[in-house]
């Protein structure tokens, strides 16, 4: 692309959607292209297409970069500007920051946001709330201010906070974006009477933290129902996979907070069982150990592919990442602590990111020791799958290539076009022995779960696709109904 070529607007909102139009036309033009290409067997030009739509797209993405950074000025390094004294890079969990960014400059999700502003604009929540719960004011309820002014004073905010509580048995408590410099936290009344003290401000500085992390600026399931036409199921998967992510930098707010692991264990185990009174005895080391159990249990052949579409980690999960984060360099730092640590930060995020990846998608290496053979396994199904209901559409194409390594893309849909249909299919099973080899029952899953996703790229699953699914099941091993759940899943979540 030509490095002079501007994007034509006036201001920002312009330019954003000039940008995205533009994203929009080079993704259709190129996928033309490249379906010609290959009907007619250029092989050559089918290369040269793929890696030319993607310098194009990473060039227009750099000239909208250096004009909103005309506009603003030189963009912040932190994506997290909302005023506060502490240091939220350092407190932000890795996968959550990742996928952050990554949604920032993913314009199809940039575009979602926009028609959902321009459809809804901004809700009034406080004039719902004043309607259908109770204000709670610093007479009323003096100790939730107390608390609520406790943890703005260590997390050096200024904005106001306001407190609503609503009629539920059930423990829940939530949080409105920011509203005129007013930050609204609901809380029900079940958590309110049975909380102790230092509980709650774990749970006021969790919430707190979504604010602080903008987290509620990606809604999945609002995102998924107004992009239908054009966000695919990977993209269901990842803003899921995000607020999970999310979730756990908000619990690092509220420890910072309350200041107080077993507190902050006390409330999720309050949480997790519902029982507050002295029927059972709280112990913080048997409740962390549940993590094991847990782990080993996820780690077996039986993957509930709901998980992919949970909003939160499992309650094991939260408590062992707040753990680790407990022992780290990282708290001890940021809560001027004794250098006593025995985690240092980057070991810290390695080890989190290694369980959370039992319930997040695969991010498979094309450089692991099968990565390549992987990502092959990937396109050879796909494409058998595409071709499975006599008509490969430009969207199973394009689901393909946001799955699988560009250059082995590129490759594989070379090396097809002297290919037939049995050819592809032979060399599908040599590649499902090797798996089979390599890959345990959770790294299987996760690759039948992505082949899934290429299934219902174009919004329904033929009968011979799901054949074709059934199939790959069975070379790696996997029992029919794992795709049966998938699909009814990820469609389930996107009605």
């Amino acid at each position: 692309m030509n490095q002079a070529v501007m994007l034509q607007g006036n201001n920002s909102e312009e330019i954003l959607q000039a940008f995205h139009a533009q994203i929009a036309s080079i993704q259709s033009d190129m996928m033309q292209q490249i379906m010609a290409a290959q009907a007619r067997g250029d092989t050559d030009a089918i290369v040269a297409l793929s890696h030319s739509m993607q310098a194009q797209m990473q060039g227009l993405t750099e000239i909208y970069q250096q004009q909103m950074s005309g506009i603003y000025g030189d963009a912040p390094s932190s994506p997290y500007t909302f005023p506060c004294s502490v240091n939220l890079d350092n407190v932000v969990y890795d996968g959550d920051r990742d996928g952050y960014l990554e949604f920032e400059n993913d314009p199809n999700l940039q575009r979602a946001l926009s028609e959902l502003e321009e459809r809804y604009g901004s809700y009034n929540s406080r004039k719902q709330l004043l309607k259908t719960s109770l204000k709670l004011t610093p007479k009323i309820a003096p100790n939730i201010y107390s608390i609520g002014e406790h943890c703005k004073k260590v997390l050096g905010m200024d904005a106001n906070l306001e407190f609503y509580v609503y009629q539920d048995d059930r423990f829940n408590a939530s949080i409105y974006p920011p509203n005129n410099d007013r930050i609204i936290i609901i809380i029900s009344s079940g958590l309110m009477e049975r909380f102790k003290d230092d509980e709650i401000s774990f749970v006021i500085g969790h919430e707190l933290g979504h604010t602080l992390f903008n987290h509620y600026k990606y809604p999945a399931r609002a995102i998924m129902d107004i992009g239908e036409g054009y966000l695919s199921p990977m993209n269901a998967i990842k803003l899921f996979s995000w607020g999970r992510a999310a979730e756990l930098s908000a619990d690092r707010i509220g420890l910072i907070c309350c200041q107080d692991f077993t507190a902050a264990a006390r409330a999720f185990f309050k949480l997790s069982s519902g029982i507050t009174n002295d029927s059972l005895e709280f112990r913080l080391d048997e409740y962390v150990s549940q993590f094991v159990d847990l782990s080993a249990e996820m780690a077996g052949d039986q993957m509930d592919p709901q998980d992919w579409y949970s909003t939160h980690p499992f309650s094991p999960l939260r408590i062992k990442a707040l753990e680790i984060f407990h022992r780290s360099e990282t708290y001890h730092r940021l809560t001027n602590r004794a250098p006593d640590y025995n985690i240092s930060e980057e070991e810290m995020e390695q080890e989190i990111a290694q369980f959370m990846s039992l319930m997040e998608p695969s991010h498979l290496d094309k450089n692991a020791e099968i990565g390549s053979e992987i990502h092959t396994f990937l396109f050879l199904s796909g494409y058998l799958i595409a071709m499975a209901d006599g008509d490969v559409e430009d969207e199973e194409i394009q689901a393909l290539g946001r799955i699988v390594d560009k250059d082995i893309f590129a490759d594989c849909l070379r090396s097809i076009q002297d290919a037939s249909e049995d050819d592809m299919r032979e060399q599908v099973s040599e590649l499902a022995e090797k798996l089979n080899t390599y890959l345990s029952p959770m790294q299987k899953l996760n690759v039948i779960r992505d082949i899934c996703l290429i299934a219902s790229a174009d919004g329904e699953v033929h009968t011979n696709e799901m054949s074709t699914l059934y199939n790959l099941c069975h070379l790696l091993r996997i029992h029919p109904e794992f795709a049966d759940q998938v699909i009814h899943d990820s469609q389930s979540e996107l009605d």
